[in-house]
């Protein structure tokens, strides 16, 4: 039953079309919510891949160090009491960090990796043991050895070490987290040369522990997200991947030169590095797409109504229904190929096939084609608007409030002579 067959005023008759409308938008918000529901539970499925191959291939790389570690006598005997370390950082440290990307396919899922060769030198100062004594107590000097921290131990492929131009054999801590070798002669400090070849997913970083350091990394990955404590001095991205450089000192590393610590908590927070940014991130992208479906769904079911005001054709309630399901479907549509396409293409599909559809669905219902083509247009521009915004960052607010406030503008105009007699200039002569 259309709602104008009921004998009412014109007036009336146009507010409960309106009253209609209002309320068929809030049932489509059902589906909606369910559209969201899905990308989420989507993008669980992806990110439960990554996890999946971080458990295998290794989590983020982090490698913190060389740092010499002394272990300090336990006065008193108490047993209950934690293992207290003296850490004692270099003086100089240059590191060079280079890293490939590939990919590893988990169902139709696809996540980055990381192959990575971390080359480091430099050199420790010697060490007062008079005064570090009277300040920390007694050092096991023979217990002494110069040890580095990396993030994820299953990444480690292999690492070597050079003590004064002689080979240091390493060994893994009981954390697995660290490496180590003992040191002869901890107090004339020295020079060191250190390798580690690493692999692992999202994200590389490093800590500059030294009074001087300098770090460089390049890789092939193209879309750096640059993070850490520390922002690089210099940077160039290009398509074929990255280089940066960063420089600290003493003053900016967050922990003095030699302190006495039960743990290494205190390089926490204090690395440098970047994580694997994905620009395009389909997931975000239908769940943005989806935030503005209420406004999509507004806009569409609005203009249709403006049309019926402004051409005096009308439309049944069903096939308003028909047609807001419809563009509730888009979103769904759009979700499933996004994950098989690249999304633009993904987008394009499922706005030219849903474009038809309602097309062909308006052309059957009018039997006049200037409708249908103004119909589909108007889907058309809209589809169109909210690709754009999609696209937008910066400026996604401002087109959308500049939308919405042409969308006003159109209602306002073909609502203005609701309510009123017409003026007695456009009243046809008796």
């Amino acid at each position: 039953m259309q709602l104008d067959s009921i004998k009412l005023s014109p007036t009336v008759a146009t507010s409960l079309r309106f009253l209609a409308v209002g309320f068929l938008v809030a049932v489509l918000g059902i589906p909606l919510a369910l559209v969201s529901c899905v990308a989420d539970e989507r993008r669980q499925y992806r990110n439960d891949a990554g996890k999946r191959v971080a458990d295998s291939f290794g989590g983020p790389v982090r490698l913190a160090g060389p740092i010499v570690v002394i272990p300090l006598v336990e006065l008193g005997g108490d047993h209950n009491r934690e293992q207290q370390w003296l850490y004692a950082m270099p003086a100089r440290l240059d590191m060079r960090i280079d890293s490939s990307h590939g990919a590893r396919r988990v169902g139709i899922y696809e996540v980055p990796t990381l192959t990575t060769q971390v080359v480091a030198e430099g050199e420790f100062r010697p060490l007062d043991v008079e005064a570090l004594t009277e300040r920390y107590g007694p050092l096991r000097l023979e217990r002494a050895r110069v040890s580095f921290s990396v993030g994820d131990p299953r990444g480690i492929l292999d690492a070597s070490l050079s003590w004064n131009d002689s080979d240091a054999p390493l060994d893994a801590g009981a954390s697995g987290r660290a490496l180590f070798a003992f040191l002869p002669n901890p107090e004339a400090g020295g020079t060191f040369s250190l390798t580690v070849d690493l692999r692992g997913t999202g994200r590389v970083a490093a800590t500059p522990v030294a009074d001087q350091s300098v770090v460089t990394m390049t890789s092939t990955w193209p879309h750096p997200s640059f993070d850490g404590r520390f922002l690089p001095e210099a940077h160039t991205i290009t398509d074929d991947g990255f280089h940066a450089a960063w420089r600290t000192t003493h003053l900016a590393r967050g922990f003095p030169a030699t302190l006495a610590a039960g743990g290494r908590s205190f390089l926490s927070g204090a690395d440098l590095g970047f994580s694997v940014f994905e620009p395009v991130d389909l997931y975000v992208l239908v769940s943005r797409s989806v935030k503005y479906g209420w406004l999509f769904v507004v806009l569409t079911l609005v203009s249709v109504l403006c049309l019926e005001l402004s051409t005096g054709r009308r439309f049944h309630l069903v096939q308003y229904g028909v047609a807001g399901f419809g563009i509730v479907l888009f979103f769904l549509a759009l979700l499933a190929l996004s994950e098989h396409v690249d999304f633009p293409w993904a987008y394009l599909a499922a706005a030219t096939l849903l474009t038809g559809m309602i097309g062909c669905y308006t052309r059957g219902a009018t039997r006049e084609w200037p409708i249908t083509a103004l119909a589909t247009g108007v889907l058309a521009v809209l589809y169109g608007v909210l690709f754009v915004l999609l696209r937008l960052e910066d400026f996604a607010l401002l087109v959308g409030a500049g939308v919405l406030l042409l969308a006003l503008a159109m209602l306002m105009w073909v609502t203005r002579r609701l309510g009123t007699s017409a003026p007695a200039a456009d009243r046809a002569p008796g």
